[in-house]
């Protein structure tokens, strides 16, 4: 399906096509959202009846509805719905959708939609990994943890599951802003863990945050740290 996204975006036209205000939309997703949706509106300009054959998107969290039926006559037009399930999601979210004509190839859709979701992170961390190298001295590093919002947030626990990796955590400033500091138990093997964020926010599907921690081989040429 990328492939075909690709592709598309490189072909000229085929005859016979519709003409769309914008095939790129964006859309601003509260926190509390689970979902979010925009039109893109299409319209036949040309002297031919235009058929929509079908649409496929490149991920299951995109869904498309069409507004005005598969058979587009000369001077009509009608809508597209791009509908985005954006529980999992935060960030800026951009995936596509690709529209069939009646006669496109099947890896070269006429139109390729974009939709973009504009999803604030209320708990972020920077970085969201912590990584040592093998060989590198066993010492602590640090992750902060942003609250963003119109309410101070607090964290109410930190844990991880992985004995390898010793957690703690303090305030930097209450309901805002916190550091976690992590310190794994050796750096003479590989070995990977996660620290489990878990705070007081209302808005479950952001509520909590996963830090990545990791003790790999140094890149390959790469010396060691020290």
């Amino acid at each position: 399906m990328i492939l075909a996204l690709f592709l598309a975006a490189a072909l000229p036209l085929a005859a016979g096509t519709l003409t769309f205000e914008s095939t790129t939309l964006s859309v601003d997703v509260p926190f509390e959202a689970t979902s979010a949706h925009v039109d893109l509106k299409f319209e036949n300009k040309g002297d031919k009846p235009v058929v929509i054959d079908h649409y496929k998107s490149e991920c299951e969290c995109l869904s498309g509805e069409i507004k005005g039926g598969m058979l587009i006559e000369p001077g009509k037009g009608g809508v597209i719905r791009l509908s985005m399930d954006t529980t999992a999601l935060t960030g800026v979210v951009e995936k596509k959708m690709g529209l069939w004509l009646q006669g496109d190839p099947a890896i070269a859709p006429s139109h390729v939609l974009t939709m973009v979701a504009k999803i604030p992170e209320l708990v972020s961390l920077e970085p969201k990994a912590l990584i040592w190298e093998i060989g590198e001295k066993p010492e602590p590093k640090k992750a902060i943890v942003t609250m963003s919002g119109d309410r101070p947030t607090k964290i109410t626990k930190v844990s991880g599951a992985d004995p390898k990796f010793a957690q703690e955590w303090k305030t930097l400033e209450e309901g805002k802003k916190y550091e976690i500091t992590v310190t794994p138990a050796q750096t003479a093997t590989a070995s990977n863990g996660v620290v489990r964020i878990e705070t007081d926010s209302p808005y479950k599907k952001q509520a909590n945050r996963n830090l990545f921690t990791l003790v790999k081989p140094p890149a390959v040429g790469a010396a060691p740290k020290k």
